[in-house]
């Protein structure tokens, strides 16, 4: 039974952190032009106000997930790994329109998904396979 909480696995959740944070400011953001649009007399799509608190949803499973799997909650890499295919979906998207920003969502997907699958990584959270 391995008992040290692997690097990679502490990688991957200052990256799902980070990511969390990133997500609750993007959902701010958008949440606060939508107000200043209706401020200033401009209608908003409700497809604005469904990304802005999507954002905050995903910022609530991420902080979630990254809390179970310190406590060696398997399964909580399921819901994480989704939100990081999405993200890297995203990010290559991003990345055929010409817009570099891109690349942050490859990179902290990417980093994310590799530290959470690694062999070191599963054997902590499924210490009865090992």
């Amino acid at each position: 039974m391995v008992d040290k909480r692997p690097g990679a696995l502490l990688n991957a959740v200052v990256a799902i952190f980070l990511q969390a944070l990133l997500n609750a400011f993007a959902g701010a953001l958008v949440l606060w032009g939508a107000a200043q649009d209706v401020g200033h007399g401009r209608e908003v799509p409700g497809i604005v106000y469904l990304l802005g608190y999507l954002s905050f949803l995903i910022t609530v499973v991420l902080v979630v997930s990254g809390v179970l799997l310190l406590r060696r909650v398997a399964w909580a890499r399921v819901p994480v790994a989704v939100i990081e295919v999405i993200g890297i979906i995203s990010g290559l998207v991003t990345l055929a329109q010409g817009a570099p920003a891109g690349v942050a969502n490859l990179a902290l997907g990417v980093l994310v998904l590799v530290s959470l699958f690694r062999a070191e990584t599963t054997a902590w959270l499924n210490p009865r396979l090992f």
